[in-house]
């Protein structure tokens, strides 16, 4: 496929840092932090592209809107496989051509407008069953098949004219092929996770299978470039490095003036350090092909999202990123009021500055956004 699909193997680009927003378990707010982490980038001056890789589409309804996307699931002689991630994958996976490529802004757009996204559908679901580890990684035969969130970043640089700073990439809560895809593409992962029992159990899961992940890459790329060595592209790939983990969805109770977390969540964070320092981090350590493991991660938390309950959902449904909401009225069927309430505006802030906070450590350590 290198080479006859119309790109540059050949050389590596100036691209932007690539994060994968992770975690197997579902119902740990993927959606919710990748759209706000996106925002306060974006309120950074920094240029972030959203790819929505998961087939229930959640981030692409919250960033553009329910009916708005519907439209753009849409056929039609103009755009016979809509103007989602569809259009650019299928021509690619079927006729070995690149597609179309379409991004949209936001709905309710960020202040400097430096935020575009991607658009999921609902084909990706069988876009995973197409994808196959055995023939196209192990074997090397189809690993362009594997790297299309990468494509998708080139391909969307190229039509916008834009070098975009960040790709945030949200994922199924699965080890599926699409999550071993975004994983080769990017720079680092982040883990959010919740106060049950589940959360330390499923960072071990992590640990036991990106190894596996990555040997396979390995594999394959060694037979590939023994053919093409001189694809620079694939040797860049597939180091995908542990950026750190969230604490999401979390209560507090205010004693004597100063907030601490509640006892049974408090135990579930501890439970989840220790399994990202003896289960994830001890397991990634010993890949061997190149280091998972930055100097800046430990088994500290990133960031730590309290539970912020209909102000979440009010977020997704209005289409705006929580440092905005304040600024518009609760949604009526949700809230049943007319304004909110002192202690939702002080959390919102709270909360605000805690993705400012997580958006600075992506700068700082992930990098300013290019490759140089």
């Amino acid at each position: 496929m290198a080479g006859s699909d119309g790109l540059n193997t050949k050389k590596t680009k100036k691209m932007a840092k690539t994060i994968s927003v992770f975690n197997n378990k579902g119902g740990v707010g993927k959606t919710s932090i990748i759209w706000n982490l996106a925002a306060t980038l974006s309120e950074m001056d920094k240029r972030v592209l959203l790819i929505d890789f998961d087939p229930q589409c959640n981030l692409s309804i919250a960033a553009i809107g329910s009916d708005e996307f519907s439209a753009l699931l849409k056929t039609s002689t103009q755009h016979p496989y809509g103007q989602t991630v569809k259009a650019f994958a299928l021509p690619y996976i079927q006729q070995n051509r690149i597609g179309n490529i379409y991004t949209v802004s936001p709905k309710k757009s960020t202040k400097n407008g430096n935020l575009h996204i991607v658009p999921g559908d609902f084909w990706l679901n069988s876009f995973s069953d197409i994808l196959n580890v055995g023939t196209d990684v192990i074997a090397g035969s189809g690993l362009y098949r594997f790297i299309l969130p990468n494509l998708i970043t080139e391909e969307s640089q190229r039509k916008n004219n834009i070098e975009y700073d960040y790709v945030l990439i949200d994922l199924p809560p699965s080890f599926n092929t699409l999550v071993r895809s975004s994983l080769y593409c990017s720079d680092y992962f982040l883990v959010p996770c919740t106060p049950d029992l589940f959360s330390s159990y499923c960072v071990g899961l992590i640990g036991e299978m990106l190894p596996l992940f990555i040997q396979d890459w390995e594999q394959g790329k060694a037979r590939y470039l023994h053919s093409n060595p001189t694809d620079a592209l694939i040797g860049s790939l597939g180091k995908p490095q542990f950026g750190g983990w969230i604490f999401n969805n979390f209560d507090t109770r205010r004693r004597n003036g100063k907030k601490n977390m509640v006892a049974a969540d408090a135990v579930h964070h501890e439970a989840i350090k220790v399994a990202v320092r003896d289960e994830l981090i001890a397991e990634l350590k010993k890949i061997t092909y190149y280091s998972p493991i930055p100097s800046f991660a430990d088994e500290e938390q990133v960031a730590g999202i309290e539970d912020i309950n209909v102000m979440a959902s009010d977020s997704l449904y209005q289409n705006i990123p929580l440092r905005y909401l304040s600024n518009v009225r609760p949604t009526g069927a949700l809230r049943g009021r007319g304004s909110w309430a002192q202690n939702q505006l002080d959390l919102m802030d709270e909360m605000s500055i805690e993705y400012d906070n997580l958006a600075k450590h992506i700068v700082t350590h992930f990098g300013n956004g290019l490759n140089l």
